[in-house]
């Protein structure tokens, strides 16, 4: 599936800084096909527009404007249309998640356009008439209108999403074995009683709390690693304080090795 073919139209967008916004949202998700029904004339010569789009002003400058939405989408194989409003003749909304893999299929197919109503009053019922598709983007329920170039980034990010082009980076370290994550315990348990962190009474109770801490999600091998190293070099410090100061040492100081041993 492919974004190629989705086209983004602003129908009467009054603000240049909200049309640089959009542009930017555009860009930001693979988005380039921008259409402008019936601009404030302003949008053009508004230093906000440029200056909003911050690195997509290109998006703005190769725009198509059109007299009507029904111009603008007329060769177009599916129309979305978004509304915050409810009621009788918007029952079938589905939300931005819901939508974009039917919408995505449709667009492979030809020319598919997003419709974004007016940032004072939203899309009127004539153009709603267009729609094949009705998005709705949930929100709290004091204030469903959401910003033109938020309702945009939404639906955009969405679509994207949808195409699964995105790949997470992946971790690169295996996860720790089971003998990597007890050798590391076996390492803190000594850190503790060489750091003066807690007494033998204690160290059971003490271990048990960090076993919970380092259990809660995955460790892998590289993580492990670099606790044990910490672990090292903290008895390393402390041992190595106390070593050369005589006075600091108790009994079992005096019976204990310069070094940490593993």
């Amino acid at each position: 599936m492919s974004i190629k073919n989705i086209r983004i139209v602003l129908v009467e967008p009054i603000h240049g800084g909200n049309v640089g916004q959009v542009c930017r949202a555009m860009k930001n998700m693979g988005f380039s096909d921008l259409a402008l029904v019936q601009p404030n004339p302003d949008i053009e010569h508004d230093i906000m527009t440029r200056k909003m789009s911050v690195s997509a002003f290109n998006i703005y400058e190769n725009r198509k404007e059109y007299k009507t939405l029904r111009e603008a989408v007329g060769d177009c194989k599916g129309v979305a249309c978004t509304s915050a409003r409810v009621g009788l003749y918007r029952a079938h909304s589905a939300t931005a998640r819901e939508w974009a893999p039917d919408f995505l299929s449709i667009a492979a197919e030809g020319p598919v356009a997003v419709v974004f109503g007016r940032e004072d009053n939203g899309l009127e019922n004539e153009e709603l008439k267009l729609a094949t598709h009705l998005v709705q983007i949930p929100t709290f329920h004091n204030l469903k209108s959401l910003n033109l170039a938020q309702s945009v980034l939404i639906c955009c990010y969405e679509l994207f999403l949808a195409v699964d082009r995105f790949a997470a980076s992946e971790e690169q370290s295996d996860d720790a074995s089971l003998e990597t994550r007890e050798k590391m315990f076996d390492i803190w348990e000594q850190s503790m009683l060489d750091t003066g962190f807690c007494k033998e009474d204690k160290l059971e109770h003490m271990m048990m709390g960090l076993r919970r801490i380092l259990s809660r999600g995955r460790l892998t091998d590289a993580d492990a690693r670099i606790l044990m190293g910490l672990a090292r070099q903290s008895q390393w410090a402390a041992l190595s304080g106390r070593l050369a100061d005589p006075d600091k040492l108790d009994k079992d100081d005096r019976n204990k090795p310069k070094l940490f041993r593993e």
